[in-house]
Parts: structure tokens; sequence; C-alpha cells
């Protein structure tokens, strides 16, 4: 069992800024790190393979999105509920730790053979705005738009998570903030 990043393929936190090929991002992305810490869970990754090539070992890799927890949902992704920013590179994408928890229980009980790569986010956007509409506005046509899950949708799909590992998100920004991106009352 790996924690690898979303930020491998590299358009996070590069020097020279490129955009990703397409949206919503999979694992088939192509990997172009730059910077340090997507370099070194890129390199995170290739330990697993190179583990698995020379023994009998089952390895998971998950690449959790912008992480959330009760604490920092109205600090982080209210104002995104808001109206989304400008921020780009995540895409307007996260994961509720809780989500990311039930993610890394199936990873650690898979019988998956070899080594796979899975991204964990939410399946919904940071702020609920129409994907396809929010990604023109902001990216015009820079982003290829791939077929969305749902209108609200993720920049990451974790459709691969979902499908082999049976990963189910059940929490959402909804479940903390309201449509003003205030804490909910508890």
């Amino acid at each position: 069992m790996n924690i690898s990043s979303e930020t491998v393929p590299g358009y996070f936190f590069c020097e020279r800024p490129f955009l990703p090929d397409y949206a919503p991002v999979d694992e088939d992305h192509p990997i172009r790190p730059q910077d340090p810490y997507a370099l070194s869970k890129h390199f995170g990754e290739q330990l697993m393979d190179a583990a698995v090539r020379r023994s009998d070992i089952r390895c998971v890799s998950l690449r959790p999105s912008w992480v959330q927890h009760e604490g920092n949902y109205e600090r982080n992704l209210g104002p995104q509920v808001r109206e989304p920013g400008e921020i780009g590179a995540g895409l307007w994408s996260y994961t509720d730790v809780y989500d990311l928890a039930d993610a890394i229980v199936l990873a650690v009980e898979s019988d998956l053979p070899g080594h796979e790569v899975f991204y964990i986010a939410a399946p919904d956007n940071a702020g609920g705005h129409d994907f396809a509409t929010t990604l023109r506005r902001v990216h015009g046509g820079a982003i290829e738009l791939r077929e969305l899950s749902r209108p609200d949708s993720s920049g990451l799909s974790s459709a691969k998570a979902m499908r082999l590992l049976g990963y189910r998100p059940k929490r959402s920004w909804r479940d903390y903030l309201d449509e003003d991106g205030r804490a909910r009352a508890k």
C-alpha cells in the first residue's frame, strides 16, 4: 500500500506551467512532474512497480485529491462554493478524509495482482458547479473535456477505483457546508 498524490502528473506545482491534457484526469494521463513533491510521489509508484517485478507481492498506490475534514471544509472549500476560483490545477477536486480512509481499507484488503494506481476523489467538485461550464470559463478550450459522470463532476476520475476496488465515496462538501459555503450547525 502506497499513498501517492494527485500531483503526480506534474501540472500542480510546476516551474513551467502547463495544464492537464484532458479532464476529468484519470490514471492514463501523461506523467510530467517538475517539482520535488510530485517527482517523489511518482518515484514511490515506480518503487512499487519494481517491488512487484522482483517478488510476489501486490501493491496499490492511491492518489488522493485535496483531503478535507470537518475542521477545514469552510476555510478551504467555502470560497469555491460561493464562486469557483481560478485555482485551476486541482480542477476543483477534493476528497473527504473518511472516504480516503475507506479507500485505504479497500486497497489493503485488495487481492489485485501486480501494482495498480487509483485516483481517489469525491464524485462532485468543490462547490457543485457545472464542471463543463466552469472549465470553459476558466481555461477556454485549452483542456480537452471528456465524458462527465455528472454535471458537477470532479476534475479527477475515480472510475477505476470504483470498478476495481469497489470504492464508493459517501461524503460531500454538502454534508458540512450550506449553499453559501458556511459550516452547517452541528
